[in-house]
């Protein structure tokens, strides 16, 4: 079976398009979503109208949380602080109630999926390199464990033998321990603007860490044309 995991869309429709066409080409039979799918961008309805129809596990991220509880926005910036008070009130009550719906965890036997970080979920703590993640690995039991939230893809094994940023495949050993960033679809802050997702071929037993473009200046158009922050579509550009 191949999986693709992707996570942070934050309502960039055209860069999840760009990464779903991708998976049909890959082949992908199944789509774990790893939350974030709305927040920053445009397009929230359509996100996650998008990802109900192909994942069969959405999680919830911090931004989807805030979306429907403003208490889960005491600790963001202006930008992101207008983003999803816009959101908010865009979002259908029927979006509203599917996020609130999801869980901030799903284990799959030795498999961990988690928004931010094994270590106390409901914080939404960060994982932004593979040191960090070879930490978070004494949090869990799992053998893979699949992580977003930092807009930073990269795969690590515990043992410190596998470490690949932005891009590339590895091979998955029987006898390693792995965290894997899935990165971000719709907001890379890893200085590549592509969109970044995961698809585990468990068969071939590897590990390929995507990345797609897509028309940035069509997402960076709606962004301005919905009056929300500036530098939420200038970023976009410089994978920021």
């Amino acid at each position: 079976m191949r999986i693709a995991i992707i996570s942070d869309i934050h309502g960039n429709i055209e860069a999840l398009q760009a990464v779903l066409e991708r998976c049909v080409g890959m082949e992908v039979d199944r789509v774990v979503c790893l939350g974030d799918v709305v927040g920053y961008g445009a397009d929230p309805n359509a996100c996650i109208t998008e990802v109900r129809a192909v994942a069969d596990t959405v999680l919830a991220g911090n931004h989807d949380r805030a979306a429907v509880s403003s208490g889960y926005a005491r600790n963001f910036n202006p930008a992101a602080l207008a983003a999803i008070r816009w959101t908010a009130a865009e979002l259908s009550q029927a979006h509203l109630a599917y996020l609130e719906r999801r869980p901030l965890t799903v284990k799959e036997d030795a498999v961990l999926y988690v928004h931010a970080s094994p270590y106390r979920p409901d914080t939404f703590a960060y994982i932004g390199s593979p040191d960090e993640g070879r930490m978070c690995l004494a949090h869990t039991d799992a053998r893979i464990c699949f992580v977003g939230h930092s807009h930073h893809a990269f795969i690590c094994s515990e043992t410190g033998d596998v470490e690949i940023l932005g891009e590339g495949t590895v091979r998955v050993e029987a006898s390693q321990r792995y965290v894997v960033n899935a990165g971000s679809v719709g907001q890379p802050r890893d200085r590549d603007p592509r969109a970044a997702f995961v698809v585990w071929d468990q068969a071939a037993c590897e590990m390929h860490l995507c990345r797609v473009a897509y028309d940035i200046a069509i997402t960076q158009f709606k962004i301005r044309n919905a009056a929300l922050p500036g530098f939420l579509a200038e970023r976009l550009a410089a994978g920021r």
